[in-house]
Formats: C-alpha cells, structure tokens, sequence
C-alpha cells in the first residue's frame, strides 16, 4: 500500500454512519480499497460538465451508493476526502 490518508471533512463521516449497516460496510469496505486505487475504474470524474482536477464520483450500482470524493497530493502523500455519500433512490 502507498502513502495515502482518507479524510471525512464536514459530515461526511455522519453520512456514512446514518447508513443501514449492510450499506455502511459497502462504503467503508470501497473507502478502504481507495487506499489501494484511489481511482477505480468506476469512478468517473465530476462533475460531469466540467470536471475539477481530482474529482470523481463512484457510483455503486449494485448497492444503489454513490461516494463523491477528491484525491489530492499534501506534502508528498496522497490525500482521499470523502466529501459526500448519499442512497439512490
């Protein structure tokens, strides 16, 4: 595994916990496997009219999930935010 972190600024984390728990363990299982490939092939940049740099979005269309986050470099680690998850309805 590289250097990486995640982090829950705002209330990302309280998203995530406010989840049912089969859900909440879909995401953090997926947050964990970010420390491994910050982009999967899921993930798609955001948004999608103009994407920013290290923005994406991974839907997860079997768990009807999706986790929006940012993947930036802070003196030399790479940084994962979780900014947003929310259910599809």
């Amino acid at each position: 595994m590289s250097d990486r972190l995640v982090r829950f600024p705002g209330a990302s984390w309280d998203e995530i916990e406010a989840l049912p728990q089969p859900l909440r363990w879909t995401v953090q299982r997926t947050i964990f496997h970010l420390l491994d490939e910050p982009v999967p092939t899921l993930a798609t940049p955001f948004p999608d009219d103009d994407p920013l740099p290290g923005a994406y979005e991974l839907h997860l269309p079997g768990d009807a999930v999706t986790i929006w986050y940012t993947v930036t470099v802070h003196e030399g680690r790479e940084v994962i935010s979780v900014q947003h998850v929310s259910v599809d309805t």
